[in-house]
């Protein structure tokens, strides 16, 4: 009659170093596959047309157009800057867009706080939209 021996659970068993070794380019891949999205992200989305709709001593609209070239809906935060004819900042924004797969869509945001008053010595004179990188 043959003897079965009982498979102990506990017990600790090392892992072969070529799994490690294979894991661990496998890590390093995908570390290079997201920085090489994350540089992609500038040429998915187009900001274009952007100008400044009405300004008043109260808030500031400005009119966008974003384009989006691949087959996937995004979700993204943007930031919108204004700046007088000086070249100091009067507004700024973050602002969260959703814009579905190939499509073009005009926004129309409004900036009510400002880093300085809005006059006529310091009218803004041009607006600057970019997908905000933290």
């Amino acid at each position: 009659m043959t003897i079965f021996e009982r498979i102990d659970i506990n017990k600790k068993r090392r892992m072969p170093p070529f799994i490690m070794i294979i894991l661990l380019v496998a890590l390093l891949f995908g570390l290079y596959l997201k920085s090489c999205w994350k540089k992609q992200q500038d040429d998915i989305l187009k900001i274009t047309n952007i100008e400044i709709a009405e300004y008043t001593p109260g808030n500031i609209d400005i009119k966008f157009n974003i384009i989006n070239v691949h087959d996937i809906a995004l979700s993204k935060i943007i930031l919108i800057t204004v700046y007088d004819s000086e070249g100091f900042e009067l507004a700024s924004k973050l602002s969260k867009i959703e814009i579905t797969a190939r499509s073009n869509k005009r926004y129309l945001k409004v900036l009510t706080k400002f880093e300085r008053p809005v006059n006529d010595n310091n009218k803004p004179d041009f607006v600057t939209v970019e997908i905000h990188k933290p």
